[in-house]
């Protein structure tokens, strides 16, 4: 019985080995496959180059990349038939609190824009586009004001009245809403039953500065005013050196 047991076991053995033989060889053998493949692929990569280089399919050579005195990229290469080729790339400056000499500002030539959805208010000298700051709104930013206290900006074309220190805000510049249009949206909202009749159409709107250390919330697109446009205290110190009270036009759009 022993024996028996013992011939079975080693034919156990000896099956185990054959076949675990067989795996590692089996593995070997796909592995060695692979790397053929591979160094096959490298090989077809290889001679494809070679022949689009033969075909003139090379990519142009890049000779020369320089840059001119307004930062644009002048770039020349050379083509497969040897003609140099010149292409220049246009490097549009950043227009967002873009410096400018004052000295050379005339204030009977600045007009602003105010954009809501981008929060930007542009500044226009002689009709081109000058420097643009970030500014915010009241929460409903891209709504269009129709009474006191909707915590609105109006949009229309208005003239700054007034530029002043203010002990909250820095500087405020008041506009002078409500116009003749403001008056007469007002009272075309009224007979629509947009707003109740005893509304009264608010004002003392206009352009200032935020609070003390407050640049972050304008930065964040925080819109927090009662419907004036806020801008940051260095912004609207620098803005207000160039507006001129009763002249300086703004057209805000959403």
């Amino acid at each position: 019985m022993n024996y028996a047991i013992t011939l079975l076991l080693l034919f156990v053995i000896q099956f185990c080995c054959i076949n675990t033989a067989k795996a590692q060889s089996r593995q070997s053998d796909s592995l060695k496959n692979k790397q053929l493949a591979y160094s096959r692929f490298l090989k077809e990569e290889a001679d494809k180059k070679k022949r689009d280089a033969a075909e003139g399919k090379a990519k142009p050579a890049v000779a020369v990349v320089m840059y001119d005195s307004k930062g644009n990229k002048i770039e020349s290469t050379v083509n497969k038939a040897g003609t140099k080729v010149t292409t220049t790339t246009i490097v549009i400056p950043a227009v967002l609190n873009r410096k400018f000499n004052m000295d050379t500002i005339n204030t009977d030539s600045i007009f602003l824009k105010v954009l809501k959805a981008k929060n930007r208010l542009q500044v226009y000298h002689k009709g081109k586009l000058l420097t643009a700051y970030k500014c915010v709104f009241g929460p409903y930013n891209l709504l269009q004001k129709q009474r006191e206290g909707d915590r609105r900006t109006p949009e229309g074309t208005f003239t700054i009245q007034t530029c002043k220190d203010h002990e909250k805000w820095d500087k405020f510049m008041l506009i002078d809403y409500p116009n003749a249009e403001s008056r007469r949206i007002f009272e075309d909202n009224k007979r629509k039953g947009l707003i109740p009749q005893g509304a009264a159409i608010g004002g003392l709107v206009g352009i200032h500065g935020i609070w003390r250390d407050g640049d972050n919330v304008i930065d964040l697109k925080h819109n927090w005013t009662d419907g004036c446009v806020s801008l940051k205290n260095s912004d609207v110190e620098e803005l207000a050196r160039i507006v001129k009270p009763g002249v300086t036009q703004i057209t805000i759009i959403k």
